[in-house]
């Protein structure tokens, strides 16, 4: 393969390692969060991050940052590169929600057990399965991949920051300043359920019949 072959293959690349560093990072988080009592995550404590879990919750969440800035980096290398494919423009969104619903299952999972939480993740990941069904069995349909609009561009940068907040509580669990469980909770479950809102939202828009030219 030739550099510059090399070099417009990075896109597609970097839109891999996203989908490869979500399930790496969810186990060491799930480790990192293991106990010996039969069900690990029973309940989170969020000064974990102080003790022996410090390297594996460490290193997922670089794992976690590295898979975040590769969506920023991806598609603008494509088209800087002129480097624009078929294959790039339909493994980007599905990139996108294996990175999310892995994550979801995570906080999920390490959180006390709450509809409240479940129902809205269940919602997301649900759709996004849904939508990933019908964008394949269109394919034969459609002579491009259906670009990403700005609506589904907010709905991404939601569950970004949704799935972010929990590192954040953490480091300033570290750092002292004392965020309390269920304030910390409380604020997640409104980012959660405000990306659902809009997760749910673009899935309707999707459906709808498109104007053609």
């Amino acid at each position: 393969m030739t550099g510059s072959a090399m070099l417009r293959s990075l896109p597609n690349a970097l839109t891999v390692l996203r989908m490869a560093s979500a399930p790496a990072g969810a186990v060491l988080m799930i480790l990192s969060y293991g106990s010996s009592e039969g069900r690990p995550f029973a309940g989170i404590d969020l000064s974990a991050f102080q003790h022996e879990a410090d390297a594996l919750a460490l290193g997922a969440m670089i794992l976690f940052v590295l898979g975040a800035l590769t969506d920023l980096f991806d598609g603008w290398l494509a088209r800087a590169l002129n480097a624009v494919t078929r294959a790039g423009a339909l493994l980007d969104p599905i990139a996108d929600k294996v990175f999310v619903a892995f994550w979801l299952f995570v906080w999920v999972w390490i959180l006390p057990f709450n509809l409240m939480i479940v129902v809205p993740a269940a919602a997301i990941i649900a759709r996004d399965i849904v939508l990933t069904v019908i964008r394949l069995q269109r394919l034969g349909q459609d002579s491009v991949p259906i670009p990403v609009n700005f609506d589904a561009k907010m709905k991404t940068t939601a569950e970004f920051i949704t799935l972010a907040l929990p590192f954040v509580a953490g480091l300033l669990a570290v750092n002292g300043i004392g965020l309390t469980d269920w304030f910390f909770i409380e604020i997640w479950m409104s980012f959660l359920w405000f990306s659902a809102a809009l997760s749910l939202y673009t899935a309707i828009r999707y459906l709808l019949p498109r104007k053609r030219a």
